[in-house]
């Protein structure tokens, strides 16, 4: 058995009641921290249905999905894992009324009576090749990159 004097025993103890507390406490909350809403264009239980831009419409025909009317540059499978799986980066940004949006994209979701409307801008930073984007009645913006807003809403280069 080991001998410790008492003074050794209640350090034991305390060490021993120090690492409980970090496990009963501290691994849950960094668990939650690491585990805190993603922020996706769809929901992630949601199956996509149809995305309609401006000139096109995005559309699940079968197994297959096809851009109608069709473009030769864009692959529509690609596109339909752009808009299912893209992640986005939330911003703090000063609203501002005269914002014009670039594009618009109206996405319909399986099981779903409305569609959800996200809505494109250009950065307030003419320096950055960056694009605010915004779901439609938010007042969250996200942040997107000029290559990721190129691919999801069919700009021009």
């Amino acid at each position: 058995m080991l001998k410790l004097s008492r003074r050794n025993w209640n350090n034991v103890l305390i060490f021993a009641v120090l690492i409980l507390m970090f496990v009963l406490y501290g691994i849950p909350q960094r668990l939650q921290q690491k585990m805190a809403a993603e922020h996706r264009l769809i929901p992630a239980d949601s199956e996509l249905l149809m995305v309609g831009f401006a000139n096109q419409r995005l559309v699940k025909a079968g197994p297959q999905w096809q851009l109608q009317p069709a473009v030769n540059n864009v692959d529509a499978a690609q596109l339909a894992l752009a808009w299912q799986h893209s992640q986005l980066i939330p911003v703090d940004t000063v609203p501002m009324q005269s914002r014009v949006p670039l594009a618009q994209a109206s996405v319909q979701l399986v099981g779903e009576s409305s569609p959800i409307i996200w809505l494109l801008y250009p950065d307030d930073d003419p320096d950055t090749s960056q694009y605010l984007l915004q779901q439609a009645g938010q007042s969250q913006f996200y942040q997107l990159s000029a290559q990721q807003a190129r691919q999801l809403f069919l700009l021009e280069n």
